[in-house]
């Protein structure tokens, strides 16, 4: 008779697995370092993952989790500084170590596979950030057009500055131009609204 599978097992596996990770990338993750590098069997992963495949796409989606925007409903309801202040606890847990491996798989995941799976999933993270921008400036009364133009450029914004600070862990800089990008972006809802014609 099968032993029943632990349900922790598996996510404690993975919070390791993520630690394990932080020198490292996916591009040279197999089963047998993986293992050897948290002390385990290589049968331990089969057993949760499968695949290689399997394994790399359960990583990607918890990292993809760390990365999201908040919930749109619960963003849409906010005031300026309400939305203030969700934003920049966002970035305060994205400039510690752990948040900027997170974003570093994540690019990496992206790249490696920029029109399959992975890639799906960067772009549906990057379209959340960006419906959530977009969203909360039209229930703040702004027309369509404009909404959606400041509503990319603060989605692509923030995800640019994530990027720079993988890239150089210049943690004051870019938190500082963060919040520049923020100040300019909260500003088309607390000025009069613009409808469009």
């Amino acid at each position: 008779m099968a032993r029943p599978q632990n349900l922790q097992r598996k996510p404690q596996l993975l919070a390791g697995i993520l630690d394990y990770l932080q020198d490292k990338n996916l591009a040279g993750l197999s089963f047998r370092s993986l293992a050897e590098g948290l002390g385990i069997s290589s049968y331990m992963l089969v057993y949760h993952f499968g695949t290689r495949e399997q394994l790399v796409a359960e990583i990607v989606a918890q990292v993809q989790a760390g990365l999201a925007a908040p919930p749109r409903a619960q963003m849409l309801q906010l005031a300026p500084e309400g939305f203030r202040e969700q934003m920049l606890r966002f970035w305060s847990q994205s400039m510690t170590a752990r948040g900027r491996q997170l974003q570093r798989l994540g690019f990496e995941a992206a790249m490696q596979d920029p029109g399959g799976a992975f890639g799906n999933h960067s772009a549906d993270l990057y379209g959340g950030w960006q419906d959530v921008a977009t969203g909360w400036l039209r229930a703040k009364g702004l027309g369509p057009e404009t909404a959606e133009v400041e509503g990319r450029l603060f989605a692509a914004g923030v995800h640019g500055l994530l990027y720079e600070h993988v890239l150089t862990g210049q943690t004051q800089q870019t938190t500082a131009a963060f919040r520049r990008l923020l100040d300019r972006y909260l500003s088309y809802a607390q000025s009069s609204p613009r409808l469009e014609q």
